[in-house]
């Protein structure tokens, strides 16, 4: 039956309450709701969003009626609503836009509003101005809390009429749906006063006020940066990825104990789009992040947010500092003593169009403010940037020359900001380098890093499938040689670091497991495992300048944006471009090899400015605006850069010396060679040859000579062949080698002396050291140099908060189901990727183990669904022994409740099972356990 009653249903109700973004989308299965309303699109959406708020007031009422505070209250991802956490681990989410019917429309036409009233201190549900019966208009008020309550939901009906479901009933109005804008019932979220949240709503309900429970947990910690990084306490981000489906704490245990203290995790948020609003894998951004970062709290690991790939963001961009300070932004700061900051990839794509409607300069503003907030506790923000075609107005120049902010908080806090190249785009290598270089010696940019990407790879020299050796050419460059303290990567993860293993039995339950690549434990750990014996040394900013020597100031504010803000046409040739790369400035012909033809010529910084004394020590400086006069003829260019660095080896090889360090690679598709005079040991010279995509890092000492070679290939398995030969021995020379491959066939040494020259044949597919001991007749060698000293960072302050693990990296057996992702089903709502669907079955368990600082008394939050029937037939097991029998209340087929448990911890590791003694009255999901301190 249809019914109207005036004063209810006003079709063209004003919208007015102040908007603050686009909500995170929840509600409804698609075959919840009749599918037979004409014309209108998006109308899931908007359905999602009325009654997702519609079950959010219930929860508020809930908990102002049983004194339960608020742990948390976070602008959502999209700006447009809130992410609220109470204190007895509900999860709710407000919008305070209603998506609109048929797109964007600035006409705002009728929806049912659902409120709530209360009367002698029950609450009941209304609808408008009236109160929501049993039977639409008639019967007896409905409550929104109790035993006897009802959670209304909204549908669009036959012929597009609106309808309420409740109870049993269906409440069908005379109203139709219309294409425009829907007023939410929440008008406004207030996070003005420190010690309590004020929710008002649009119509009749009342304002509810719940109190802001203290952070119970760590101080924040503010101040001094909270992990240094130098040439000589290097990072290291390792990505917990969300592609991979991880489980962060397996992730975490897979990185060798030596190597872990420099690591900082990267909890990756893929932003792989559904469409313009929503994300393919990572449904709930706020969540997963908030989930792995407890992890890593709980390991004792420092770890970083990356919520941004390009424009696309999980976390709103804020202009404003103060609502920043409300946000998860300070959250994850003030309540994880091991987070770091932010990191925002590939910074050039998306921006300023209608489909993400992310203006390029308020993500600027926005960086502008993380920065202060970085200050404040002593973390980071990490851009890093790549296509200097397509994104040249937003590279590193761009930055600084369009936000006035932006450069001024650099200026300020140069300490926080690490810039890193990206190699995802496939042209402009060297502008981006350059640009990204620029920043860090110019003193804009604290710290200079590398995330390098296969998906650069040109297909060069016959190989159209990226060979793993090529990516650890430029990381050994460009470490050693530019001083990059900073590694981030490699991507693609899934493809170059690790992958899901195989599930294996462990005591009866599968387990889910990871493992590395072989690429990436030959080449990635290897090397960083040189940096950390001092092999590879890392300079420090001003060793980088003296040797660079020359810079460019990019002071040209006219023109095209690659004439404002990228290198001139024509910079690199003659000099390191590869002589059959491109060198025009367009998108098919402009630099598409990373690879330098020669080591003679330093990186040539381009700058925004010099920001202070030490960036002013560059013994070159050239302005853009001077530079075709300058340096516009190559030959003329080519004259000066030879007159400021002398020849000091021949060949085709790249070699490039600082101190008694060289670095080697074979930057062509063939066999080159290169003859190096020897600067400090006594012999003569050193004659290399090396396979396609071999490098070396060679250092000279008075007796003796070391060769780090590395020339790993997951594919082309076979040894390839490198040729040493030194000349000027006064005996025969003895070596030593050092096999540092892993999952790979032994190396192959061979050995010549012939007047006085030693060839070692080297056979080789994988890392290994070899230490040469010769010396000569040679006088007046040099004898200084700088030696590296690392330092180990310091571990995180120790975390007492929240233990949070999820369900999907439960070890299980006899479920019904396991959903690692769970982004493409029917079940909203859920924390992180993914849940266990328990099943039924008297024969189901699941585990789990959790650590903790003490022994003592804890809550056990279990958040579970269970859609049709209370579960009662569940035991819990704390470390071996039956610890309850938690009560699962029957929550619905769209709702997630918390079971809480008081259970005794043991200090460290204790072992969680819910074990099933009997078949089930229903289905049971898990989504996670969250253990917290009494």
């Amino acid at each position: 039956m249809k019914h109207t009653k005036k004063g209810i249903f006003k079709p063209g109700i004003l919208f007015r309450t102040a908007l603050f973004c686009i909500c995170i989308l929840t509600g409804c299965k698609d075959d919840e709701l009749p599918d037979k309303a004409p014309d209108i699109t998006g109308r899931q959406e908007t359905l999602n969003d009325i009654n997702n708020n519609i079950k959010a007031l219930q929860q508020l009422i809930k908990a102002e009626e049983n004194n339960v505070g608020i742990k948390t209250c976070t602008p959502s991802g999209n700006r447009t609503g809130y992410q609220i956490e109470l204190t007895n681990g509900t999860l709710i989410t407000v919008c305070t836009q209603i998506a609109a019917l048929d797109g964007e429309t600035n006409q705002t036409v009728y929806a049912p509003l659902i409120g709530a009233q209360e009367r002698n201190g029950v609450y009941y549900w209304t609808i408008g101005d009236e109160w929501l019966f049993t039977n639409g208009v008639t019967g007896s008020k409905t409550k929104v809390t109790g035993s006897d309550s009802v959670l209304p939901e909204v549908g669009i009906a036959e012929e597009g009429y609106w309808s309420i479901d409740y109870g049993n009933r269906t409440y069908t109005l005379d109203e139709k749906a219309q294409s425009g804008r829907i007023e939410s019932v929440f008008r406004n979220v207030d996070l003005s006063n420190s010690g309590y949240v004020t929710f008002t709503f649009t119509g009749n309900t009342s304002s509810i006020v719940l109190p802001i429970k203290e952070n119970d947990g760590d101080n924040p910690v503010t101040g001094a940066l909270r992990r240094p990084i130098s040439p000589n306490r290097p990072m290291w981000l390792i990505h917990i990825d969300s592609w991979t489906y991880p489980d962060p704490e397996k992730i975490i245990d897979m990185i060798p104990e030596d190597i872990r203290p420099f690591v900082v995790f990267n909890i990756s948020l893929s932003t792989s789009p559904h469409d313009a609003a929503n994300f393919e894998r990572v449904e709930y951004g706020y969540e997963t992040a908030k989930s792995w970062l407890r992890v890593c709290a709980e390991k004792n690991v420092w770890a970083m947010v990356q919520p941004a790939s390009g424009a696309k963001c999980h976390f709103p961009d804020f202009t404003d500092y103060a609502e920043l300070e409300i946000s998860m932004y300070d959250e994850f700061y003030r309540d994880y003593p091991n987070f770091l900051g932010f990191n925002y990839s590939e910074q050039f794509w998306g921006f300023d169009n209608s489909l993400f409607n992310v203006r390029y300069e308020d993500r600027l503003t926005h960086w502008s403010n993380l920065m202060k907030l970085s200050h404040k506790y002593g973390g980071y923000l990490v851009v890093s940037f790549c296509n200097a075609y397509w994104g040249a107005s937003h590279n590193p120049i761009a930055m600084f020359k369009r936000s006035g902010s932006f450069r001024e908080a650099c200026s300020l806090y140069p300490e926080h900001f690490i810039l890193c190249e990206k190699y995802t785009s496939q042209n402009g290598f060297f502008d981006v380098e350059s640009t990204c270089l620029g920043a860090y010696l110019s003193g804009y940019a604290g710290q200079y890093g590398i995330r390098f990407d296969e998906c650069g790879w040109n297909g060069l020299y016959g190989d159209t499938d990226f060979p793993v050796a090529a990516g650890a050419i430029p990381a050994l460059e460009h470490i050693t040689l530019t001083g990059q303290t900073v590694i981030d990567g490699p991507e693609l993860i899934w493809r170059q670091c690790y992958k899901e293993g195989s599930i294996t039995d462990n005591g009866g339950y599968k387990q889910r497991n990871w493992e590395m690549f072989p690429q990436f434990e030959n080449i990635n750990l290897d090397i960083f495992r040189k940096i950390l014996d001092g092999t590879v040394y890392i300079p420090g900013r001003e060793e980088v300048i003296e040797r660079t020597k020359a810079v460019i100031v990019h002071d040209v504010n006219s023109g095209s944006n690659m004439q404002k803000y990228s290198a001139p046409v024509g910079l690199y040739e003659g000099l390191y471009r590869m002589d059959d790369d491109g060198n025009n400035q367009s998108e098919q012909d402009y630099n598409k090899n990373y690879f330098k033809k020669t080591g003679r010529y330093p990186t040539i910084p381009i700058v925004y400015g010099l920001r202070d004394a030490i960036a002013n020590t560059f013994s070159v400086q050239v302005n853009m605006s001077e530079y075709a006069s300058r340096w516009g003829d190559k030959d003329k260019k080519v004259q000066e850069f030879k007159t400021l660095f002398p020849e000091e080896y021949t060949g085709n090889l790249y070699a490039g010396r600082s101190d008694n360090r060289w670095v080697t690679y074979n930057p062509t598709g063939q066999t080159a060679s290169a003859t190096l005079p020897l600067k400090y040991n006594t012999c003569d010279k050193i004659e290399l040859t090396y396979a396609k995509y071999t490098a070396g890092i060679v250092k000279e000492h008075t007796d003796n000579l070391t060769f780090y070679l590395t020339n790993y290939s997951n594919t082309n398995t076979s040894l390839k062949s490198e040729v040493i030969r030194i000349f000027g021995s006064t005996q025969k020379p003895t070596y030593t080698y050092n096999d540092r491959g892993s999952r790979t066939v032994a190396p192959q040494i061979s050995e010549t002396w012939n007047n006085n020259i030693l060839t070692l044949t080297v056979k080789h597919n994988g890392p290994l050291d070899i230490t040469v001991n010769c010396a000569g007749d040679a006088m007046q060698r040099e004898t200084g140099y700088r030696t590296a000293t690392i330092s180990t960072p310091a571990s995180p302050q120790s975390y007492s908060g929240p233990r949070q693990h999820e369900a999907e990296n439960f070890d299980y057996k006899n479920i019904k189901a396991h959903v690692k992702n769970a982004a493409g089903g029917s079940i909203r709502n859920y924390t992180a990727l993914g849940y266990i669907n328990f099943g039924s079955s008297s024969a189901a368990a699941v585990r789990d183990m959790v650590s903790v600082l003490n022994e003592g008394p804890y809550t056990l939050k279990i958040r579970y669904r269970a859609p049709s029937a209370t579960v009662s037939t569940v035991e819990l097991h704390i470390n071996g022994k039956t610890s309850g029998f938690p009560e699962f209340t029957q929550t619905g087929n769209d709702d997630w409740r918390v079971s809480m448990q008081q259970v005794y911890l043991n200090k460290g590791t204790n072992t969680i099972e819910l074990r099933a003694n009997g078949n089930a009255a229903s289905e049971l999901y898990l989504d996670n356990i969250i253990i917290e301190s009494v």
